[in-house]
């Protein structure tokens, strides 16, 4: 953390800038459940007040613009990871916003407006004239925006960024009792499957978005885009992948009505809390059963997903039955994702180990031919894994080889006074040894952030 506070954003610590846009994420998430003057949202806001006047101290101005999925204040990238700057980028990328200039002086009363608008419907600020007009209709002179020329679908980072602010509209519209909002939920899966179907690089790019914010959202979305990958490696035509995205994507939408004390209760939930939780199948396929607009087996997905092939899981039928197929790729993603994400209660595994409890605990309520091809689609050393080449040296895998899933491509990352270095050259895995001797790490112990190794890598797959 040192190291990193010393890094500057124009004359400042870009940590002083991660804090302000993080907080002006979270008041604009805030202001989707709570009115604008509540608490929670004014000590966002004065927060962010406070932090752009030390950020911008002499300057007249503060540019923070996006550039292929990231935030970059002052020309300087914000590479954090941070869930909520996710869903700031993906609250722009909606509304049309490539920039935000902040002048000296803005007020309280702005910066209420400004998170106002991110946080309201698309459909609602473009039908108002977008985000700048609507700025200037309601007085606001020390914020402006500068809007998209086109939409950039060029990185990963888009297509996870703008999911997650679909989803957190889906989850206010559910709240609320109003229809969801089918077209941005297309859309945004149309994106997800041109991702997957191009250079297939969003699913091993999952392991740089972990974390604990917003878990719910966050793991909805990764299981979604692994049950999609899973969908090409069956050989499922786009619309069949776009539907199964659609139906994992809102999956867990029942969670909305289980109280947050219990989401993320830091430990295991006694007979009481456990009998509220699983209830969300049966509350999320109520949500989903009556809307046209989707797929007809995202309500069934909804109640499948923690069944189990073996009818192990909940909710608990009155008689076994075979499940949906959808259903079934889902329970897959959903414990490799679980496994492999930090809670509160437990630390992430290492993918290798997640396979491997996998393949100890799991094999017998998982339908054998999905999950087999699960694991040949991850292979045996999934992107993100972290291998021991030496006391100092690691190889952190980062592009599967289909043609020899044992040989993956890897970078020798070496450890240097603390600090991780990490090598240009991409090298198959059985030059720097044999991986079957290799140790398995977990980067978290070695004080190595993937998510800033991430940042100067584009995985691929052969």
């Amino acid at each position: 953390m040192a190291a990193e506070a010393q890094t500057i954003v124009g004359d400042h610590p870009r940590a002083l800038a991660e804090r302000t846009i993080i907080d002006l994420a979270r008041a604009m998430k805030n202001v989707s459940f709570y009115e604008i003057g509540h608490p929670v949202v004014q000590d966002a806001l004065l927060g962010v007040r406070a932090d752009l006047d030390e950020l911008l101290g002499e300057r007249a101005e503060l540019v923070m613009k996006l550039v292929k999925g990231y935030l970059v204040v002052h020309d300087t990238p914000l590479v954090s990871q941070h869930a909520s700057i996710g869903n700031l980028i993906g609250a722009c990328h909606r509304r049309q916003v490539n920039s935000i200039v902040f002048q000296r002086g803005v007020t309280l009363k702005e910066l209420e407006h400004l998170v106002g608008l991110l946080a309201a419907e698309p459909r609602d600020v473009e039908a108002a004239g977008g985000m700048s007009e609507e700025l200037a209709a309601r007085g606001v002179r020390r914020i402006t925006i500068e809007r998209l020329r086109s939409s950039p679908r060029t990185d990963w980072r888009w297509a996870h960024s703008g999911a997650l602010d679909v989803m957190r509209g889906a989850a206010a519209d559910v709240r609320r009792g109003h229809p969801l909002d089918v077209g941005s939920i297309k859309w945004s899966m149309h994106e997800i499957v041109d991702n997957v179907l191009g250079d297939h690089s969003i699913v091993y790019g999952l392991s740089s978005m972990k974390g604990m914010d917003e878990y719910t959202f966050i793991h909805a979305l990764h299981l979604c885009i692994l049950a999609v990958e899973l969908g090409r490696q069956i050989g499922l035509d786009r619309e069949r992948l776009e539907e199964i995205g659609i139906c994992t994507l809102l999956h867990d939408v029942g969670k909305i009505f289980v109280p947050l004390e219990i989401l993320r209760k830091p430990g295991a939930l006694d007979d009481a809390e456990f009998a509220v939780m699983s209830r969300h199948p049966v509350h999320g396929a109520a949500v989903l059963a009556p809307d046209p607009g989707l797929p007809e087996a995202a309500s069934v997905v909804a109640f499948e997903h923690h069944v189990h092939i073996d009818c192990s899981g909940y909710p608990k039928l009155r008689r076994p039955r075979p499940l949906h197929m959808y259903s079934l790729m889902a329970s897959i993603a959903d414990v490799y994702d679980a496994l492999t994400t930090n809670r509160p209660y437990r630390p992430a595994l290492p993918p290798v180990r997640a396979l491997d409890v996998i393949k100890e605990q799991y094999v017998g309520r998982m339908e054998p031919h999905l999950l087999w091809q699960f694991l040949l689609m991850l292979g045996p050393y999934p992107w993100g894994s972290l291998m021991r080449l030496g006391e100092r040296r690691f190889a952190l895998i980062t592009r599967p080889v289909a043609s020899e899933p044992d040989n993956p491509l890897a970078r020798v990352i070496i450890l240097e006074s603390g600090e991780p270095v990490l090598s240009d050259e991409q090298r198959p895995l059985r030059e720097l040894g044999e991986p079957e001797a290799m140790e398995v790490v977990d980067p978290v112990d070695l004080g190595i952030d993937l998510a800033r190794l991430v940042h100067h890598l584009q995985p691929s797959r052969a």
